[in-house]
């Protein structure tokens, strides 16, 4: 559900900066106010049930107006509006990702094991690359519970080659061969 939203009301303005040619002008605002968007006491505000959405509305249009434009600040009223400020984190980011992807680039999240060294994530970077034909953009994460190999997630594929990973599919033929000699 929350992608839904995200992706509707993301879409929503990406077209509508496309259309004008203010993508870079998008991206610099909304890189601005993430973070604004992702302070708890903020989030609490816009969700606090005893504050009216005329109220938060006003809040937003007193810390905004002048700094973004009026496309977005009218997307964030209308999320307000509908009670879904709740998403506006997930938004702003879906609609980075779509910038990236027009923009020719792709984000790789890697869970390894163990710290990668330069030379591995530069051979990881490569292989993604030359399997998208897009830049790489690389978010590194060490997971001790895969005990050894990578998690790579490029949007909606994942690549699994971790002994966990291996594991998991082992177990799962297992118990579909002792379900078929049953």
């Amino acid at each position: 559900m929350v992608e839904l939203i995200a992706i509707r009301y993301g879409t929503a303005i990406f077209q509508l900066a496309k259309e004008k040619d203010a993508i870079s002008l998008l991206k610099e605002e909304i890189l601005m106010i993430k973070e604004s968007f992702e302070e708890k006491d903020f989030r609490e505000i816009l969700s606090h049930p005893k504050i009216g959405t005329e109220q938060k509305i006003a809040l937003l249009e007193d810390a905004l107006t002048g700094k973004i434009s009026n496309d977005l600040l009218g997307l964030l009223v209308l999320v307000i509006t509908k009670g879904r400020q709740a998403y506006i984190s997930n938004i702003l980011e879906e609609v980075l990702t779509m910038i990236d992807a027009y923009e020719g680039k792709v984000k790789a999240y890697i869970s390894s094991a163990e710290t990668l060294s330069e030379g591995q994530k530069e051979r990881i970077i490569t292989m993604l690359h030359d399997q998208t034909n897009q830049t790489v953009i690389p978010i590194y994460e060490v997971d001790e519970s895969l005990i050894a190999g990578l998690v790579i997630r490029m949007g909606d594929r994942i690549m699994d080659n971790s002994i966990k990973g291996q594991m998991h599919t082992l177990s799962k033929r297992l118990l579909k061969t002792k379900m078929n000699l049953i």
